[in-house]
C-alpha cells in the first residue's frame, strides 16, 4: 500500500517539516537520502514514523521504501516552495502563526488543566454510591403478538393456538404488524414504551402465557410474553470507566473555569461596553 496519499494532509501541519533539514551526517546518523544540500537520516526517518497515527505505523513497517519515498517528496516540495519564496507569503505567515499560537495554547492548557485532572478511587465509589439510580437498569419485558384487524379473526387466532398451532408460525401467516416477520417479536421494552392495554397485558403474564385477546388503537392482540428481566444495579467495577469520565469532565471543566478567572484578574481584564454596543449594532 503506498503511503503518499496521506502524506498530503500531513504536509498542511507546521510539525511535520523534516526534522533533521540541514543536519550534517554522522556515523552515528547516516543519510538514507540526501536533497540539495540537506539529508534525511534514520532518526528522521524514525520520527516521521512514530508521529504517524497508529494503525498507519504497522502498514509504514513494511513499506519501509514507500514512507521513505513520501518525505523525499515532502522535503522535495518543501526545498522548492521556500525556494521560490513561499515561507515569506503573508497568507501562508498568517496561518502559522495561527497554528502557533493554537499549538501553545494547547500546550498550557494541558499543563495548566488536564495533567492536574486527578480522580481518587474514594471519589469514584462515592459517586457510585451517591448515584446509584443512574447504574440500574429497569425492569424490561420481551413479548410478540399477532395483530389482525377485526375480534372474530382474534377469536380464530386464539383458537388455533389452543390447539397447539406455532404462535411464530400464526404470527407469520396471519398477522397484519411489522413484526409478523420475526414471528411477532416486539423485542424487549420498559414501562411506557408500548401502548397502555399492551402493557398492563404483558404485567399479568408469566413468561411463557399467553393473553386473551387484547383491544388496542392498532387493533386486535393476542400476545405471548417472551422474557422478563427483573431491575438490576451495575456493578462498581462495570461502572468504574463511566463514573472516571464523568468525574473528570466535570474536575476539568472546574479547573478550566478557575483558571479563566484567575486569568482575567491577573491581566486585569475589561470589556469596553461603550465599544461592545457600536459592534453589536453593526
Amino acid at each position: 500500500m503506498r503511503l503518499y496519499k496521506y502524506s498530503a494532509l500531513l504536509m498542511i501541519l507546521p510539525l511535520v517539516v523534516l526534522a533533521g533539514c540541514g543536519r550534517e551526517s554522522s556515523s552515528r546518523d547516516k543519510p538514507l537520502a540526501t536533497i540539495a544540500d540537506k539529508s534525511i537520516t534514520v532518526k528522521d526517518f524514525k520520527d516521521k514514523l512514530s508521529r504517524l497515527p497508529k494503525h498507519y505505523q504497522a502498514v509504514a513497517e513494511k513499506n519501509k521504501k514507500n514512507l521513505l519515498d513520501d518525505m523525499i517528496v515532502e522535503s522535495l516540495f518543501l526545498e522548492d516552495a521556500v525556494r521560490k519564496g513561499l515561507d515569506k507569503d503573508k497568507e501562508i505567515k498568517d496561518i502559522l502563526a495561527e497554528a502557533k499560537k493554537k499549538i501553545i495554547i494547547a500546550k498550557f492548557v494541558k499543563t495548566e488543566v488536564d495533567d492536574k485532572v486527578k480522580i481518587s478511587e474514594d471519589e469514584m465509589k462515592t459517586f457510585y454510591e451517591e448515584h446509584k439510580d443512574e447504574f440500574k437498569t429497569p425492569e424490561m419485558w420481551r413479548a410478540s403478538h399477532i395483530l389482525v384487524a377485526s375480534e372474530g379473526e382474534a377469536r380464530d387466532v386464539s383458537n388455533e393456538l389452543a390447539q397447539g398451532k406455532s404462535f411464530e408460525d400464526i404470527a407469520r401467516a396471519r398477522s397484519i404488524d411489522a413484526t409478523s416477520s420475526r414471528g411477532g417479536d416486539v423485542g424487549y421494552f420498559r414501562r411506557g414504551q408500548v401502548v397502555p392495554e399492551f402493557e398492563n397485558a404483558c404485567l399479568g403474564l408469566d413468561v411463557g402465557g399467553q393473553s386473551a385477546i387484547v383491544h388496542t388503537q392498532f387493533g386486535y392482540h393476542v400476545i405471548k410474553l417472551t422474557d422478563k428481566k427483573t431491575e438490576a444495579l451495575e456493578p462498581y467495577e462495570s461502572a468504574k470507566p463511566k463514573i472516571e469520565n464523568v468525574l473528570k469532565l466535570k474536575k476539568r471543566n472546574e479547573l478550566f473555569d478557575k483558571l479563566v478567572v484567575s486569568l482575567k484578574e491577573k491581566y486585569r481584564v475589561r470589556v469596553e461596553d461603550d465599544a461592545m454596543k457600536v459592534l453589536e449594532a453593526k
